[in-house]
């Protein structure tokens, strides 16, 4: 899914205000430390304040120095885009990294607010993390895949893909699986170890659909593969001189003890798919109701 310039331009000075009042906050806190009396007495009388200071300030100042690299890369990601759409994908990996980061960042600054020493912990727990990162392998896995596709410019949100036997539209992209909305309403989650293991067609690069219809025949009604090809052609005699249509084909899939198969299949422009695909049904009913 593209998405204006405008919008994700807005989006980013909404940000940058919030960058400025974060910073505000920061250098508020690290000078009122030096400079400011009141402030300095309180940190030295009492000393579980003066930890969660430092913390406040290691948790203020990471997050400040990711968001000002993901303002920048973002910045330089929209000026390099010479479209008036830029895909959301890019956008949604810098997200989703500066959110690992400034989880890690919280996490030692927690630390920090207990007198606890990362460096100490991590080391102290280094086969404990050993373990923990064998058992999460797959996830780890899947968080990698993860950032692979949001990259990528093979797909985006919004697209519709075709993966394994699952088709629908791309509603979210995680770092664990990608959401797929299927026609029927459904919604399917798949992994995204599974998603770059597998063949994806991205059906909305094509400047086409295929339609297909598997359909049973009695034997009693004569038609010919031709006649059934025929009538299609006339029936759809105008979307063709449209280029809305185009290779109609009836096949033989199998044949039976009373009935045998057919497979209609055709070409659909993607604007006009899902009504061309209900006018293929109704012509197939029309043709067994004159036989």
């Amino acid at each position: 899914m593209k998405i204006q310039k405008s919008l994700i331009q807005t989006i980013e000075s909404q940000k940058k205000r919030v960058f400025i009042l974060k910073l505000v906050i920061y250098l508020f806190l690290l000078l009122g430390a030096k400079f400011i009396p009141e402030i300095q007495y309180s940190l030295s009388k009492f000393p579980g304040l003066n930890s969660i200071h430092r913390a406040v300030l290691f948790l203020l100042g990471g997050n400040i120095l990711i968001s000002l690299g993901r303002i920048i890369t973002a910045r330089l990601y929209i000026r390099k885009t010479i479209d008036e759409k830029v895909h959301g994908n890019f956008l949604l990996g810098i997200a989703w990294i500066s959110n690992i980061l400034n989880s890690v960042v919280f996490v030692i600054a927690v630390m920090l607010a207990f007198d606890i020493q990362p460096l100490e912990f991590l080391t102290s727990l280094t086969i404990v993390a050993a373990a923990i990162a064998i058992l999460t392998k797959d996830y780890v896995n899947n968080i990698i895949n993860g950032l692979i596709i949001m990259f990528t410019d093979q797909f985006a949100l919004g697209d519709t893909i075709k993966i394994g036997e699952n088709t629908g539209v791309i509603e979210d992209i995680t770092l664990l699986n990608v959401v797929i909305l299927k026609e029927d309403g459904y919604k399917t989650i798949i992994p995204n170890n599974l998603v770059l293991g597998l063949q994806v067609t991205n059906l909305s690069r094509l400047d086409h659909r295929k339609i297909n219809f598997q359909m049973e025949l009695p034997y009693h009604q004569k038609f010919t593969l031709a006649e059934i090809e025929s009538q299609l052609t006339s029936a759809f005699e105008k979307r063709i001189k449209n280029n809305e249509v185009s290779n109609i084909k009836v096949e033989l899939v199998s044949i039976q003890k009373e009935v045998y198969s057919i497979l209609v299949s055709l070409d659909s422009s993607l604007t006009q798919a899902q009504d061309i695909k209900m006018e293929l049904h109704q012509s197939l009913l029309n043709l067994l109701n004159e036989a």
